[in-house]
């Protein structure tokens, strides 16, 4: 028995070498060796008794479940700085498991508001709207209503629910943490492919100046060369959206169309 601490106590120590080998990179932004090094961590984990699924009975079990979950939170948050969604789909589910299943054997960790809102971001950002509220209804009210990570998220998704595009535009400058700004980022992008969808399906044409200004293009050419990707076509100073319909052009306020369109779009998704 004093063997297998004496081992343990030496993995314990190399796992902890390894993860500080992997803040390191992470500093540095040298994702490919952050990814080696995670991989060696990972298989090297597995060595270890307590962690789930096993959950079994060890001397050094909190010591086990406690560099586990830091290392899993380090790999959830290089995926984030790294801008690979699959990679921290994945870690974030595994680290799930130690928030969910481990409260109490160790104490709460301070990284898992700053990672959960993290996780409710990318869910926003890649339009998962109904996982969203799945995931932010295992969060206690408490947390929602005081954590200024979470509220960030609630506030973004109420302003895309609200059409007010302004604020989600504005929000990388609103983020409570540099680890944020690529995801609020992206954001922007989904909620500005939603803008030209719904642009497609209330107008035949819009003038560039217009659809500009609608979309939140800086440039006229950033919106000349969002057409061509969407393969809008450009005639004269007007874009011609891909459409079949032959009713006559009905001119209304685009910005408010849009945002009435996003609105009840959104409600009908709440509610079903």
């Amino acid at each position: 028995a004093r063997r297998s601490v004496i081992t343990m106590a030496h993995s314990m120590q190399l796992t902890k070498r390894m993860l500080q080998k992997l803040k390191s990179e992470a500093a540095k932004g040298n994702f490919k060796a952050c990814e080696d090094t995670l991989v060696e961590m990972k298989i090297h984990l597995t060595n270890f008794p307590a962690l789930p699924p096993r959950f079994e009975a060890s001397p050094t079990a909190q010591d086990e479940l406690l560099i586990a979950r830091e290392c899993l939170e380090q790999a959830v948050l290089i995926s984030a700085q790294a801008q690979d969604e699959n990679a921290f789909e994945r870690n974030f589910m595994q680290l799930n498991t130690y928030y969910i299943d481990t409260n109490e054997m160790i104490p709460p960790s301070e990284q898992e508001e700053h990672i959960r809102g993290l996780n409710l971001l990318r869910l926003l950002m890649q339009n998962r709207i109904a996982e969203f509220h799945t995931e932010l209804e295992t969060l206690a009210p408490h947390v929602q209503n005081n954590s200024p990570y979470i509220k960030y998220v609630i506030q973004l998704e109420q302003s895309h629910m609200e059409g007010a595009y302004n604020k989600i535009v504005n929000a990388s400058k609103e983020c409570p943490s540099p680890m944020y700004v690529p995801f609020a980022e992206n954001l922007i992008e989904t909620v500005r492919d939603e803008i030209g969808a719904c642009s497609e399906e209330a107008y035949e044409s819009l003038t560039i100046e217009e659809a500009q200004k609608i979309m939140r293009f800086n440039t006229k050419q950033e919106m000349l060369d969002y057409a061509a990707q969407n393969e809008w076509q450009v005639e004269g100073n007007r874009i011609v959206f891909n459409t079949d319909s032959t009713s006559d052009n009905v001119e209304l306020n685009s910005i408010e169309l849009i945002k009435n369109t996003l609105h009840y779009a959104k409600e009908i998704e709440r509610i079903v």
